[in-house]
């Protein structure tokens, strides 16, 4: 016979009561697989085989879903921290069991037919986690992931979910132009692009059938590793470092603390590298002004972005089409 933990585990670790009544489970069934500890219940008529201290298995105490970044990062978004926990709960919810450091956050009631029994649906996610960061660099990321993830289509299917907290937030379509695929690739673009370089994405090497993660102001080839990538495939990576080169473009590597620890020196040694190549010198926002303007905090938001105004005097959420 299956028991209750085997049908909560199929069912991805959360059942309620009455499906699993429909299985056949009766209440003496529930109170001893209760009892006997292979299930727990995160709330009334809920039953779970996760661990209580499972983010998952918080929302469900608290009476709602996650949402933001706490939902994404068990989706396997990209970040540098892990978020704390975010309930969604609509606004018509009653009888909830607060947690210290959980935050709650009331969504309207459509959301709730979106998503899953544990979170909010991963656009809705999304829509919220980007405007709760606390740098356009982090918002960055989690755009980049959710292009690489399939998260968001195109370009226009990413403004229509951006915008859905914020007007000003569908403007990091423009700083996200896709092909980032890590953390690493996503991050130093950020970066050399708020330092006023000029940085293209996914550059093939000509009759080698390489790609360049990217391209710094057409003459640095920068590529990212983190270091498991880079024993598997050191002399494979020297061999396309020399590609690089012969394809007119200087080769240049960051591991993964140089990037996320190291950065003022491997952006100083990026700039040496096209100074003496005889490219020109970043100047901030040259290069990139059809990029949004970064604006400072307000409110409880650390970032924002002008949004341009179209001749009706109404925002223009048009950065990419």
């Amino acid at each position: 016979m299956t028991t209750i933990a085997e049908l909560v585990s199929s069912a991805g670790g959360l059942l309620h009561k009455r499906d699993l009544v429909s299985h056949g489970a009766t209440d003496r069934h529930l109170t001893v697989a209760v009892r006997s500890r292979s299930v727990s219940r995160p709330r009334r008529g809920w039953y779970s085989t996760w661990p209580s201290h499972d983010p998952r298995y918080v929302a469900v105490a608290v009476g709602g879903r996650l949402t933001g970044a706490s939902a994404l990062h068990l989706l396997g978004a990209w970040s540098w921290r892990r978020a704390p926990v975010t309930v969604s709960v609509p606004v018509t919810a009653s009888r909830l069991r607060r947690r210290r450091g959980v935050r709650v956050v009331w969504d309207p009631v459509e959301l709730s037919s979106r998503g899953s029994t544990w979170a909010v649906d991963p656009r809705d996610a999304l829509a919220r986690a980007v405007v709760e960061t606390r740098s356009l660099e982090d918002a960055v990321i989690l755009v980049d992931w959710a292009r690489e993830a399939g998260i968001v289509r195109d370009d226009e299917d990413a403004i229509e979910v951006l915008s859905r907290r914020s007007a000003d937030a569908a403007g990091l379509v423009a700083w996200s132009d896709g092909g980032a695929e890590s953390i690493l690739e996503s991050a130093a673009g950020t970066r050399l692009r708020r330092a006023g370089h000029h940085v293209v994405r996914q550059v093939p090497i000509e009759g080698t059938g390489k790609i360049i993660d990217m391209v710094v102001d057409g003459i640095v080839g920068f590529e990212t590793d983190g270091r498991l990538h880079h024993e598997r495939r050191f002399n494979e990576d020297r061999l396309k470092d020399a590609d690089i080169a012969r394809n007119g473009r200087v080769p240049f590597r960051a591991s993964t603390t140089m990037v996320r620890d190291r950065w003022v020196s491997t952006a100083a040694a990026i700039d040496a590298l096209i100074r003496t190549a005889g490219g020109p010198r970043p100047v901030d926002g040259v290069g990139n002004s059809s990029l949004p303007r970064l604006l400072g905090s307000r409110g409880r938001r650390r970032w924002r972005l002008a949004v341009p105004r179209g001749r009706d005097g109404r925002a223009a959420l048009s950065w990419a089409t």
